[in-house]
């Protein structure tokens, strides 16, 4: 192809939105700028951090796809997330020799799992992305997500964990004896299990310290309890001092989650992570890094805790200085890049 453009992105998820998303198509196109030729197409998100109108995103593909069928050819042309692979497929149309990537993250290929019409009808047009797209490579941010890739008829299939900025400069030496819980606070996240469920089987039950904003209000009504300390939305400079502080730093998601963002976070800034064994979480909370336990027991949250709890500081201080250092090896945006130019 003549005067082409090496990499295409294109993306609804962008800045100033706040979101994983819009972290993962901003963070990964600036790695990726250091060594290749991009043409980044994205839709800004609001000027307050939310996502765009539903009109917005609508007017948004429609001229990307008008843009596609008259721009230049890319050699690769990456959607963002695969909720918008119509768009893969125009381009796809007018340059057939283009590679079409698709990046999925959880909410892209569970829901098309649940129940319900909406459900139902997200299935058959996940579906039909496998059908006008069999050549397309899909990135799956883990293994978990891969799984439900393959489970719903994609072909090529590529993991690619994610990464966090969010990280410490030096291990810490010392801890509050509190745990700390980041996150939105919404039933799934798991906060009211682990402070109604878990700490009750402790001997003196330590504080939880909550950062975050409260997605539902009768999950919020937990942050009334007397074993709960409500930090309210951290900056990223406290959330590192937070991890780092505590006597754990635990992770009770009581719904499957694509990546476990949180818990790779908490490790980089040297936190001793306890998160829930399943999905994307038990993917990033490997034995180097941390510990899990079933959400249904939670004799061994309790027990786990405890553990921690009684370790000699020398054997405290080691555990971090290693799993702070495998985390920050991991999840680092560079790496993200890499793996995901490898997979083009």
């Amino acid at each position: 192809m003549e005067n082409e453009t090496d990499i295409r992105f294109i993306t609804r998820k962008w800045a100033p939105a706040m979101g994983g998303m819009e972290t993962y198509c901003l963070r990964l196109t600036e790695e990726m700028a250091k060594t290749q030729k991009l043409d980044i197409i994205a839709l800004p998100g609001k000027s307050n951090g939310d996502v765009p109108s539903a009109f917005s995103l609508i007017w948004f593909g429609l001229k990307t796809a008008v843009r596609l069928l008259f721009t230049k050819p890319a050699k690769i042309v990456h959607i963002g997330d695969v909720a918008s692979w119509p768009l893969g497929w125009i381009a796809s149309l007018r340059h057939p020799a283009s590679k079409i990537i698709l990046s999925a993250h959880g909410s892209d290929l569970n829901f098309a799992t649940g129940q319900g019409l909406a459900a139902r009808l997200y299935a058959g047009y996940i579906s039909l992305a496998t059908k006008l797209l069999p050549g397309a490579t899909l990135i799956a941010n883990s293994g978990w997500i891969a799984d439900l890739a393959d489970q719903q008829g994609f072909g090529k299939i590529v993991t690619v964990p994610l990464a966090t900025d969010v990280k410490a400069l030096q291990a810490p030496n010392s801890h509050n004896g509190c745990l700390f819980f980041a996150g939105r606070i919404m039933p799934s996240k798991g906060l009211s299990y682990l402070v109604e469920k878990v700490l009750p089987l402790l001997p003196n039950p330590p504080k939880i310290r909550v950062a975050g904003t409260v997605w539902d209000e009768q999950e919020g009504r937990i942050l009334k309890s007397p074993l709960v300390e409500y930090l309210g939305l951290l900056a990223p400079d406290q959330l590192v001092k937070e991890y780092g502080a505590a006597l754990c730093a635990v992770v009770p998601s009581l719904t499957k989650e694509g990546f476990g963002l949180v818990a790779a976070e908490a490790a980089a800034c040297g936190a001793v992570v306890l998160a829930s064994d399943h999905s994307g979480l038990a993917e990033v909370v490997t034995e180097d890094i941390g510990f899990v336990a079933a959400v249904d027991d939670p004799q061994t949250w309790a027990a786990t805790i405890m553990k921690i709890h009684d370790w000699p500081d020398e054997k405290r201080a080691k555990f971090i200085a290693s799993s702070m250092r495998t985390a920050q090896d991991r999840y680092s945006w560079d790496r993200v890049a890499r793996d995901t130019i490898a997979a083009y």
